[in-house]
């Protein structure tokens, strides 16, 4: 699959890279700097079908040079995976809020109880005993 991936200057945007091509992915780069335009052109005209990626960064959704255009650009015509805050600029554009957490939560481990349907789905059962143990990863307080 091709993907096409929007840097927003940040630094865990290659290892993300480099797991997706280990996947098997061809990854296609774009800083946030570069025009909407120029990237959904691109995007929406390939052949074969591919997926935009927006990567994390700093600051909010709205700082983030040309994220917020792009994916109005692209909304409902390619699948969009958002990390971080490319997440984040995903929900505020369908109409979410995000807001500060009223507490640091970055690295901890939390419980997770599940039905096993959705992203869970294959995943083992969580019994309330039992909850799968996920990091946390975000740091706005």
């Amino acid at each position: 699959m091709k993907l096409y991936l929007l840097d927003n200057f940040d630094s865990f945007t290659y290892n993300l890279v480099d797991q997706f091509r280990s996947l098997g992915c061809e990854v296609v780069i774009y800083r946030n700097d570069v025009a909407a335009d120029f990237i959904a052109e691109k995007l929406l005209s390939e052949q074969e079908p591919a997926a935009l990626v927006l990567s994390p960064g700093p600051g909010a959704p709205h700082e983030a040079g040309s994220m917020m255009a792009l994916i109005a650009k692209v909304a409902g015509k390619v699948p969009m995976l958002g990390i971080c805050l490319g997440h984040q600029a995903m929900v505020e554009y369908y109409g979410g809020t995000v807001a500060r957490a009223p507490f640091v939560v970055h690295g901890k481990a939390s419980p997770t109880f599940h039905d096993g349907t959705g992203v869970f789905a294959g995943l083992p059962l969580s019994p309330a005993r039992c909850p799968l143990s996920q990091s946390r990863r975000h740091s706005s307080a």
